[in-house]
């Protein structure tokens, strides 16, 4: 990877893949690192402040995701996709999280869509379901429609929309069966649906 160090034209360096980045990081390779973070930044901070619904711990927690692949480079196998491997990290995070923040305040996932500061994740850089679905008006009818679903249907759809992950990878990281993951999909969509009518099409 010494085309890394030496500066080729960023077009060339977005086309090497993530496993040869991640190999040229555990080579010592530090801006292969950047450049991985540069790459999936969107994605996971987007599905962590999805999460979290607080900007301060999707940040935190968005460090805490790199800095595991810095402290423990072999924790990732370049057999693994990477991206897969990344969500992966990152919802156990989020777990971990929840868990250490369970006496204070109750989780986005479990209930509450209207908690502060939720309608102000889709004006946010990171474009939410509903800038990419449905457009911005119909933000606080989406976040409300969110809160409806169950917790598992929710996460399958934060995941399936952030993540990019076919179905498959969703379920190896979730360690349930495809179908149970369709079968979350497929509800949450009819959810989404039923509680946004016609401005769901």
């Amino acid at each position: 990877m010494r085309e890394l160090r030496n500066g080729p034209a960023r077009t060339m360096r977005e086309d090497i893949p993530d496993n040869e980045l991640v190999a040229a990081f555990k080579a010592g390779d530090t801006e292969a690192l950047g450049l991985l973070m540069e790459r999936h930044k969107d994605a996971v901070y987007g599905y962590l402040l999805r999460l979290t619904g607080r900007a301060d711990a999707a940040d935190d927690l968005f460090q805490e995701v790199f800095l595991k692949l810095v402290k423990n480079p072999s924790s990732y196998s370049e057999r693994e996709k990477f991206k897969a491997w990344l969500f992966t990290v990152a919802r156990n995070a989020a777990m971990d999280h929840f868990r250490r923040d369970s006496a204070r305040r109750e989780t986005p996932l479990e209930g509450d869509g209207e908690k502060a500061g939720a309608v102000d994740l889709i004006a946010s850089a990171e474009p939410g379901p509903a800038d990419s679905f449905y457009g911005k008006d119909l933000s606080r009818r989406l976040e409300e429609a969110l809160a409806s679903l169950s917790e598992d249907q929710r996460e399958v759809f934060y995941l399936r929309h952030y993540s990019q992950l076919s179905f498959k990878e969703i379920a190896e990281l979730l360690k349930v069966p495809i179908g149970t993951v369709l079968a979350r999909m497929s509800r949450a969509a009819a959810r989404l649906r039923e509680k946004l009518g016609d401005g769901a099409q």
